[in-house]
């Protein structure tokens, strides 16, 4: 049985002559990853697949995780997919070696028309920089859990808010803003400590 992937390493680069990013995302042996993006009616998205093996990629309903297309995408080969509104995307790595893809997302629906959430996404990276285990909650994104000095990389909105697990309570640590920079290395420990120390 395969568990969803907690860790995943994201690396944005411009597409040479277009505005949009591309996005690459490795995904661990035996691994699922759900990509979601909750302030928007739907998205079309374009995979490539960038390894030796084909990967597994669907759509799927939000609530009820039940398929609603799916295809094999061969190594070396690319397909689009539209994801509808109150779905997301998924990916499956059933093999025992990492899977590397590169991908698009354009949104074709709007549910906010604010400028402050909807301007750009942030692509960066969250660091365990402590021997810990540190539980996130992304809502409508994903509950990554990050093991003892371990990276993950995330797509998020503007507005865009992470929590801490801790004991079972969400504690606010980060809402994604136009500041954060494209790839900039958030230290988690960092703002769990000025979000512990703010609730005081």
């Amino acid at each position: 049985m395969k568990k969803i992937a907690i860790l995943f390493f994201l690396i944005t680069s411009i597409v040479f002559g277009q505005k949009i990013q591309r996005s690459k995302l490795i995904i661990p042996p035996k691994q699922i990853v759900q990509i979601d993006y909750p302030l928007y009616k739907g998205f079309n998205t374009k995979v490539w697949n960038k390894s030796k093996f084909d990967i597994g990629v669907s759509a799927r309903v939000r609530h009820t995780d039940s398929l609603l297309k799916g295809f094999s995408l061969e190594k070396d080969k690319s397909l689009t997919l539209n994801v509808n509104k109150g779905s997301y995307l998924q990916f499956e790595n059933k093999y025992i070696s990492s899977l590397e893809i590169e991908y698009i997302i354009k949104g074709i629906g709007k549910k906010n028309s604010s400028k402050e959430y909807l301007t750009y996404q942030r692509s960066f990276y969250l660091e365990n920089n402590t021997a810990q285990t540190i539980s996130l909650r992304i809502p409508g994104i994903m509950n990554p859990v990050l093991k003892p000095f371990s990276r993950s990389g995330v797509d998020l909105p503007n507005g865009q808010k992470i929590y801490l697990n801790l004991n079972g309570t969400n504690l606010l640590i980060l809402t994604v803003t136009q500041s954060i920079s494209h790839g900039t290395r958030i230290d988690l420990a960092n703002l769990i400590n000025k979000a512990i120390n703010q609730n005081n």
